[in-house]
């Protein structure tokens, strides 16, 4: 059945069964203010539900989510951010910006709010809330593209003194204490105070032992309001008000986390998997993927998967002294197996303080009414999260780990283990970014968050806001046909937030580099300072090569320390003259660490200035028939002050005392008195500048371990410790940062990008309603809306320069029809609508690695909607409620990268020939734990080229009975070997051509091609884990490991190559591009599988470092060689994508994602909500006694934009109960409530995390079954 034919189905039951309803009598009002004038529910001409203060007791409306379950189209959701959001007819903000601005607007009183605590705050003391459905932009304005939200206070009664008091007890030990008291000062003064204190503890149970005793998700929060009004004369009303809300708890913003553990450290989780509470594949996110790069991790745990093509068994762990006990923890029952289960190091910390202060004068004339309005509303809100403990996850440090200097011992105050940084300004006030002091940077240790054996991580937001409002407004009282509202309103909004991610894997890199790291970032600094002394911006130089350079090089500090060196060497009988170029080398041969070594976001000042002007006209055409016509002009300003960083920073050290000699003269490493260059550097004339000008590649006498382990011979970074010294030799803390952090809006600057844009649109409505009788209604309705685009969040425009830096306004035409009717003698009320929306650009977000961008796309979506209440006379007491929607969508003509199948390999997405398909490309993480795609031919062909190079010498020395080094048979033959390679190897040229290899590759013969180091050939590609992507949802990655290096299983090679697997494979899994088997059978022509990690370089070393360098140099050595290749950059090509003379130019070998086709998918809300409510009231002596039922049903729905079967959220219903006792003679009301009877896990949100989190799934659910009682008493 059609999705038109079922809208059309709907619309004509709705409409018959309500026009077939007439009676002449009349039913009590329910008085609204949708068409911002009082108006009678059943009058107005608009899809409008609403709520008395009574309605909200019955049917158990305490919080933003209860709403859902009575009102057809509304949901609500939680979001890891702490504001919630509603949903109305589908539509909600999909966008993930500061700047981005909501689908649905929560109004006090008529003024728009913005963001609001909507998740955290009760209903307290209403006067009623009114729920609008549909685009409501003309009298509410912007942001009300779905929907509006209004929330009307009780105001002070001038005639009565009253109060009411109310205590509640529930599950949970839930406590609550509601306090109103109205006092009528005089006759012309009244004042209503309001009070409510809410206590509960947590529904979701941290399972981790050290933590049993502390408060966890628990609820602590109060709010007051204070409502004055003052009426001088009949005529004018003034009122003042002021609300506060402030919450600090530890509620979780999850009630659970959906994993069935992925095959490989690149998949995580398995997408459209089971729904089960397996643990993540340990070696996947951003806390663990850094330590294979260091070599860090104690063990690997694949959990309990099996290779993908072979059993290795199982896992690769150490042993413990007695060589058989496996050195891992054993589940204890700590492992989280349900909904609101968490086995987390630390509680959350979850702080809201909300103040709104309202100032209204209402003056009525002869002809009308004049209204001015002022909302100043502010709001603060922090919260922060933390990662599995050391009882839910099996991995630890490496004994290398333990044995330094960064570990430490049990007996520490902070206890054993490896220190966290994990600072923000509302935890540790000292620790200030901009200052090089943030997080194990910190001074005095601040900055640290515990020490852990395991690497462990969180990440904590922060936002306050502060907004206000004018609003005057109009509205005739006209005698005869025609009457008007005009007004305008002004909005000013200023916003500061900020979000981090910590990550002990991260937080030990940064202190203590591994090399794949270290070598890629001086090869990038390298070239930078190289094209800066060329000042060339020729390929593969740039003009952003050439500005980071002579940051270095025209940096005063750097010339007077290279004047400084050049005096020193003189006075020690030296006669070499050290250049700004040799400090700047020397310089980027001491980094040794990374700031900041956590993700910091920051919107330091979102700034919104809107104003409109809006008016409507009413026309009655006679008794029977009225039109309305309104417009609106709304204009808004949005400016940004951001900025984002995370390894932006190279940090230094002095060289230590075994490496350079006194004041960094001399040694290995120092400078060389003779000639002043940097003996850390092995320099190489250029050609054709005469000598004068030299580019250089890392010494591997100045790194430990031949440039593979950790990095330069250093003093280190230490904890606690900020880098604050001077860039020479002899500083007095021994750290310094090698360049500045980025100023707020580099990004956007860099492009010529303006800061501050302004969205304006027209926006209107013209309404034709028909009194078909006294007490029917049909209406028919057009409206325009509008939501203002922002800017998106700052990101590597480098890395990613296809990404745009602002999204457009979202703007929508929205057709409704509706019938409203009432049939007083069987005491029926019955509303139905049906509606269309055609959206342009609608704002949809998509996570793309290290940022989330905003873009448009067009959507049309359509539904019918049902109201019924009847309390029929022939049976007093009696009451009945329904509430149905139907709602379906399609998306238009779009495409877009699904952040969790870059690859379109779950979905299997074919290739076209074009490297657009799934076959085409290999997924694997950069150290960051972010995904990216990697040409897989050339990928395969380049790895088979390196392991040659690595394992050809060794397995003929082997062969000969000897071993490399044995200055034998083994050195024999593996020249032999090593002979060959250079007749047939591109890798092996590469690396032989600057300094030769004594054989036929002469020294300096490089010449333009691209020269490898040993450093860049072992640490881009990771060997400790090869995988192929899962194919189709559900399906597990394919996996190999080879730990040979450091003692564990080799499970990718077969025996007679050194596999050590129990069941080893026949041939080799590895890929070795189109050709298959390569010299040493090290790959194979059935091998499936890649390094999984792979050092993908970013900034100005993206398209020459890390895996484009390697590609590089197989394309430049191909003619040196007599094997073939089938890897090529042609004039115009580049290896990842960029933008060249303005146009993006797609990359060859390195993507960001395959774009998937969207066109016709619905949007992720249920198709259908239903309903209903049965209450029935009796008298028993002096008591009234009414019990009440509430049934809520929700179709299947979709989670994301990309429809997957398998991860849709299902079918839900919920049922809920209460008893209310009433006295008749006295005024007292006891009442039994129990939510969600059968005490289901009813899921109503899910998202999928991105890859830096493994793909693990948050889900969002409604509470098990609760129950309580509350007595309140009035006075």
């Amino acid at each position: 059945m059609s999705k038109f034919f079922k809208t059309g189905l709907a619309l004509v039951g709705s409409i018959f069964m309500v026009s077939s309803m007439y009676a002449q009598a009349t039913i009590e009002e329910v008085i609204v203010t949708a068409q911002r004038t009082e108006q009678s529910l059943q009058d107005v001409p608009i899809a409008v539900s609403a709520f008395t203060d009574e309605m909200l007791a019955e049917r158990q409306i305490e919080v933003a989510s209860d709403i859902q379950l009575q009102v057809p189209g509304v949901a609500y959701s939680a979001n890891t951010f702490g504001g919630g959001g509603f949903a109305i007819r589908g539509i909600a903000n999909f966008a993930t910006a500061a700047s981005a601005d909501a689908g649905v607007e929560v109004h006090l009183n008529g003024l728009p709010l913005g963001s609001t605590s909507t998740n955290e705050m009760g209903y307290m003391d209403m006067s009623r809330i009114e729920v609008l459905r549909g685009p409501q932009g003309t009298l509410f304005g912007r942001n009300s593209t779905g929907g509006v939200v209004n929330l009307i206070t009780a105001r002070p009664d001038l005639d009565a003194f009253e109060g009411k008091a109310k205590i509640q007890y529930g599950k949970n030990n839930e406590k609550q204490l509601d306090l109103m008291v109205n006092v009528p000062i005089s006759d012309e003064l009244g004042l209503r105070i309001a009070f409510n204190n809410f206590e509960k503890d947590g529904v979701n149970k941290n399972l981790y032992s050290k933590l049993a005793d502390q408060p966890f998700d628990n609820r602590d929060s109060y709010m007051w309001r204070a409502t004055l009004q003052w009426e001088p004369t009949d005529d004018m009303t003034v009122t003042l008000l002021h609300n506060a809300f402030d919450e600090e708890s530890s509620r979780t913003q999850t009630d659970g986390v959906w994993c069935q553990t992925g095959g490989n450290l690149v998949q995580g989780c398995v997408i459209g998997g089971a729904q089960v509470f397996q643990p993540i594949h340990p070696i996947s996110n951003g806390s663990t993927v850094p330590g294979l790069l260091g070599q860090t991790l104690g063990f690997y745990v694949p959990s309990n998967l099996t290779n993908g093509t072979a059993d290795e068994g199982r896992i690769y762990a150490p042993l413990a002294a007695d060589g058989t006990t496996p050195l891992l923890p054993q589940d204890t029952g700590t492992v989280p197996q349900d909904f609101f289960q968490s086995n987390v190091w630390g509680a959350p910390r979850h702080d809201v303080q909300e103040s709104t202060s309202q100032f209204i004068i209402e003056q009525d004339f002869d002809n009308g009414s004049l209204t001015y309005a002022y909302n100043d509303n502010k709001r603060k809100f922090y919260r922060d999260t933390t990662s599995f403990s050391e009882e839910a996850s099996g991995v630890r440090w490496s004994a290398g780990v333990k044995a330094s200097a960064l570990y430490r011992p049990a007996s520490d105050p902070g206890g054993e283990g490896l220190p966290l940084g994990y600072s923000n300004s509302q935890i540790a006030a000292n620790c200030v970014v901009e200052q090089y002091k943030s997080g194990i940077f910190c001074p005095n240790g601040e900055g640290v968050r515990g020490n852990h054996i395991l690497p462990v991580s969180g990440d904590a937001f922060h936002q306050e806001i502060k907004s206000k409002t004018h609003e005057i407004k109009f509205v005739s009282d006209l005698d005869g046909m025609f009457n008007f509202l005009i007004g305008a309103i002004d909005i000013s909004n200023n916003t500061h937030s900020y979000y981090d991610v910590y990550a002990s894997g991260i937080t030990l890199n940064a202190l203590s580099l591994p090399g794949s790291i270290g070598s890629s970032t001086r090869e990038g600094m390298r070239g930078a300072v190289l094209c800066a002394a060329l000042n060339s911006t020729a390929a593969p130089c740039s003009q952003a090569a050439v500005t980071t350079g002579n940051l270095l090089l025209q940096n005063p500090v750097v010339v007077a320390g290279a004047a400084a060196l050049t005096t020193a060497i003189a006075g020690a009988g030296g006669s070499g003259t050290v250049r700004p170029f040799d400090l700047a080398n020397d310089m980027i041969s001491r980094v040794d660490g990374l700031y900041t070594e956590h993700f910091h976001n920051i919107t330091d000042a979102y700034k919104l200035d809107s104003s409109a002007i809006f008016t409507e006209f009413y026309f009655d055409v006679n008794e029977r028939h009225r039109l309305t016509a309104g417009l609106r002009y709304n204009e808004d300003t949005k400016g940004v002050s951001v900025n984002a960083t995370f390894y932006k920073v190279p940090v230094i050290s002095n060289w230590n005392s075994g490496a350079a000699g006194a004041g960094g003269i001399g040694g290995d490493c120092g400078f060389d008195p003779t000639t002043g260059r940097a003996k850390s550097a092995t320099y190489t004339d250029v050609p054709g500048t005469g000598g004068t000008i030299q580019s250089t590649v890392d010494n591997a006498a100045c790194f430990t371990a031949g440039l593979d382990s950790a990095g330069a011979r250093t003093i280190g970074q230490q904890v606690g410790m900020f880098p604050g010294g001077t860039v020479a030799q002899g500083t007095t803390n021994g750290s310094a940062p090698l360049g500045a952090l980025p100023a707020n809006n580099a990004d956007y600057d860099a492009f010529g990008i303006p800061t501050i844009k302004e969205f304006s649109e027209t926006t209107g409505r013209l309404v034709w309603d028909f009194q078909i009788n006294d007490d029917t209604l049909f209406y028919a309705s057009y409206s325009k809306g509008f939501k203002g685009g922002g800017f998106n969040p700052p990101f590597n425009a480098a890395q990613f320069p296809d990404t745009p830096f602002t999204f457009e306004s979202t703007k929508v035409d929205s057709i409704e029809f509706g019938v409203k009717a009432a049939v007083p003698e069987v005491g029926l009320i019955a509303n139905a609508s049906v509606y269309y929306n055609d959206f342009k650009n609608f704002h949809i977000g998509v996570i793309r690695n290290e940022t989330a961008i905003n873009t448009g796309m067009p959507l049309e979506n359509m539904g019918a909607e049902l109201e019924l209440y009847l309390t029929p006379p022939s049976v007093p007491g009696l009451s009945f409620n329904m509430m149905m929607s139907y709602a379906t969508s399609e998306i238009g003509t779009f495409s877009m990268v699904n952040p969790h199948d870059l690859g379109g390999h779950y979905r299997k997405q074919a290739s076209t020939g074009n490297m657009d398909g799934y076959t085409d490309w290999h997924v694997s993480k950069n150290f960051t734990a972010n995904s990216f795609l990697i040409n897989r031919d050339a990928m395969g062909t380049t790895y088979a080229r390196i392991l040659d190079v690595q394992f050809a010498p060794v397995f003929a020395a082997a062969a000969a009975g000897g071993t490399v080094g044995d200055g034998g048979a083994g050195d024999a033959a593996a020249a032999t070997a090593n002979a060959g390679l250079a007749a047939t190897n591109e890798i092996y040229r590469a690396l032989h051509c600057t300094a030769g290899d004594g054989g036929t590759i002469a020294a300096n013969s490089c010449g333009t091609k691209k020269a490898l180091t040993l450093s860049a050939v072992n640490n881009t590609f990771i060997p400790f884990e090869s995988s192929a992507a899962a194919v189709g949802y559900g399906n597990l990655g394919q996996v190999c490991h080879n730990f040979a290096a450091v003692g564990g299983v080799n499970s990718c090679f077969p025996a007679a190559l050194g596999g050590t697997a129990s069941v080893a494979p026949t041939a080799s899994l590895i890929y070795g591009g189109p050709g298959g088997a390569n010299a040493t059978n090290t790959t194979s022509a059935t091998g499936m599988l890649l390094p999984s990690l792979v050092n993908r370089a970013t900034g100005t070393s993206l398209q020459t470092g890390g895996a484009c360098g390697l590609f590089q140099a197989m394309v430049d050595h191909a003619g040196d060689v007599t094997n073939t290749n089938q890897l090529s950059l042609a004039a115009g090509e580049v290896c990842a994508t960029t933008v060249v003379d303005g146009k993006e130019v797609k990359g060859k070998f390195l993507s960001a994602g395959l774009e998937q086709n969207l066109t016709g998918n619905e949007m992720p809300y249920p198709e259908l909500t239903m309903s209903v409510g049965l209450a029935y009231t009796f008298q028993t002596n002096n008591l009234e006694v009414t019990p009440r039922i509430d049934y809520y049903y929700q179709s299947d729905a979709y989670s994301s934009v990309f429809n997957i079967e398998a991860q849709k959220i299902k079918a839900w219903d919920e049922i809920n109960f209460s008893l209310n006792i009433v006295p008749t003679d006295a005024d007292w009301n006891l009442r039994f409530w129990a939510q969600n009877l059968t005490d289901d896990r009813n899921v109503t949100g899910s998202g999928v995390g991105n890859s830096s989190v493994g793909h693990t799934t948050g889900v969002f659910v409604r509470e098990g079954r609760s129950f309580g009682m509350s007595f309140g008493i009035g006075f």
